[in-house]
């Protein structure tokens, strides 16, 4: 037995690694499935009409009008059924909703790879084989190249083994043998359609980013030379104010200001600071937004340190917006990260709980710096609405934007760009962000920092 000096090092570091891999595989698959099913969503209930009468009506065509050698009325009238949900898809309760990713691959899977390739392969007549193919190019229409060769590759394989149990089946070797370079050409044409396609989209979005990103530096010089003469208004609007009441006070003949007017113009200056200030931060959000998340180098920080100074330059609306924000009195401890994006992943999550809390009209917020073993936390509580169960899986997708409503109904509002941003920065630092929530009584963001001394770094 060698000495334990010799012995390989532990295999648990390359283990955890490939965990976390296959787990960051599956969670961008689960977000690639939410994203088409959201893209799909406005036609469901077409395709779920269509698809249910279809399958339904097909049969006496294909028995009767145009016999084919093989038919199933049982599995035709159970494949016609899953479409049947996606029909009534606008009655679903909320809380079914979660899973319409899951029922969109599921009943795409079994309507068409499934049923319509074990009818082709039972029969081989001209009639399936081209119902066979457009059904492939459909599915590339509905799905990302990825999601197509799963949804395809199961349904696919499931009517070859059902095929292959079949007691009396037969296979037509040779007309199959002479679809399949039909069916290769139909494929790799819709990819690189499909490949072209993503590519111009892509384009399209780096062209915004950078009409954005070019937008936001431009203003800066307005807004810059607004602040300058807002300052100098604030400076010299108290003597001009003496000024006229002293000319009053002597009789002199000069223009009567009411009191109020008098105070709305002190106001102002306060206005105008605040306003230039919100702008001026929404474009450094903007901006870091648009930054590769990668190319921030990360500093050792103070927690706390972060926390009172996202508390100090947020621009608030008004006074009551920052008596509704209470951090703990005690809590800090260090990280590895960046000042900026600390700060900013505080601003998201402040201007989203007083943006939701303000449309509640109740709710107070509380920031809380604690830190634990393994890892330190920063929690953002507010007992505003809640987030509705059906939307809380997606929160961090990027692009997505959801604002509950008291009537429970939803509207989209922002860019759904923010809580996107969170993550991606959290995820550079090493850490984890999450939402926990309850409809009605509270949300509660939770950011999980690592120990700086562990390097525990993905």
């Amino acid at each position: 037995m060698s000495p334990p000096e010799d012995r390989p090092p532990t295999q648990k570091p390359f283990v955890h690694m490939q965990w976390w891999l296959l787990l960051r595989a599956m969670a961008r698959f689960e977000t690639t499935m939410f994203l088409r099913t959201r893209y799909s969503q406005p036609k469901m209930v077409a395709i779920g009409v269509v698809g249910s009468f279809s399958l339904a009506v097909y049969y006496p065509i294909w028995a009767y009008l145009f016999p084919q050698p093989y038919e199933n009325l049982p599995m035709r009238l159970i494949c016609s059924a899953t479409f049947i949900p996606l029909a009534l898809l606008p009655w679903w309760p909320r809380r079914l909703r979660t899973h319409l990713p899951t029922y969109w691959y599921f009943a795409m899977t079994v309507a068409m790879p499934f049923f319509v390739g074990y009818m082709t392969l039972r029969n081989a007549t001209p009639a399936w084989l081209m119902t066979h193919l457009a059904c492939v190019m459909l599915l590339m229409m509905l799905f990302d190249i990825a999601s197509f060769f799963l949804v395809f590759t199961l349904g696919t394989l499931l009517a070859g083994l059902v095929f292959a149990l079949s007691p009396d089946a037969h296979l037509h070797g040779r007309t199959m043998l002479e679809y399949v370079p039909l069916l290769l050409f139909g494929m790799v044409g819709g990819a690189t359609c499909t490949v072209s396609s993503n590519m111009a989209e892509q384009s399209r979005i780096d062209a915004l980013t950078a009409a954005s990103n070019n937008i936001a530096h431009e203003l800066r010089t307005p807004l810059g030379s607004l602040r300058i003469a807002a300052r100098a208004v604030a400076r010299y609007m108290p003597d001009l104010l003496r000024s006229h009441r002293l000319a009053e006070s002597e009789g002199l003949a000069v223009p009567e200001i009411r009191t109020q007017n008098l105070h709305a113009l002190e106001r102002s200056i306060g206005v105008m600071e605040r306003e230039v200030t919100y702008a001026n931060t929404i474009i450094d959000m903007l901006l870091l937004s648009a930054r590769p998340i990668g190319e921030v180098p990360l500093t050792p920080l103070s927690a706390r340190d972060c926390v009172e100074q996202a508390l100090r330059r947020f621009p608030y609306g008004s006074r009551a917006e920052r008596d509704r924000i209470m951090l703990s009195p005690t809590g800090d401890f260090p990280l590895s990260g960046e000042e900026t994006l600390v700060v900013h992943i505080l601003f998201n999550l402040l201007r989203n709980a007083l943006f939701h809390t303000d449309r509640a009209g109740k709710g107070e917020i509380r920031i809380f710096v604690e830190p634990d073993e393994p890892t330190n936390r920063i929690r953002v509580y507010d007992t505003g609405p809640g987030i509705p169960p059906d939307v809380l899986p997606r929160i961090f997708n990027r692009f997505y934007s959801y604002a509950s409503t008291s009537a429970g109904a939803g509207t989209v509002t922002g860019l759904g760009i923010g809580l996107a941003f969170c993550r991606a920065a959290m995820e550079h630092m090493g850490g984890s962000i999450v939402c926990r929530t309850n409809l009605g009584e509270f949300t509660e963001f939770i950011l999980t920092f690592p120990h700086p001394e562990t390097g525990d770094r993905q």
